[in-house]
């Protein structure tokens, strides 16, 4: 799935299928997310592969609350991770509808991570994979209210 605002880059979906191939228990990965606007930098929605803290709230790997990190190489190996973002989600199809699909009680927030963690209660994982790259616009799919 890639969200309409992604750019992406020469050979970036090469490495994510390497790495499904590898190993039949990954059932999603991500690629590293930058900003379409601030290269340098990760993208909001998503980064380097997502995570919950303790009180449920999702945060990334080069993205915590409004703060994103310059990317500095820190981010990569590929690592297990509890969501992978949903702007450029690479996922097994036949996984995708034995976990039931995206919930449509969300709609364009946080209906990767729901998906994700049905998908690790089925026994698989979810891993970043940084090898790959792509730019998000952030925002681009959805269109500005006004108030």
């Amino acid at each position: 799935m890639l969200n309409s605002d992604v750019k992406v880059t020469p050979g970036w979906i090469e490495p994510m299928i390497d790495l499904l191939e590898k190993d039949r228990q990954i059932a999603a990965c991500q690629p590293k997310l930058l900003s379409y606007h601030h290269p340098r930098f990760f993208e909001y929605a998503g980064a380097a592969g997502g995570w919950l803290d303790h009180y449920g709230y999702p945060f990334a790997m080069g993205r915590v609350f409004d703060v994103s990190e310059e990317d500095q190489g820190q981010y990569d190996n590929s690592v297990p991770v509890f969501w992978a973002t949903g702007a450029a989600l690479f996922i097994r199809a036949p996984i995708f509808h034995e976990a039931g699909g995206f919930d449509n009680y969300f709609f364009a927030h946080q209906e990767e991570i729901d998906l994700c963690w049905r998908i690790q209660l089925l026994g698989y994982t979810i891993y970043s994979c940084p090898a790959a790259v792509v730019y998000h616009v952030g925002g681009g799919t959805l269109p500005k209210e006004t108030h």
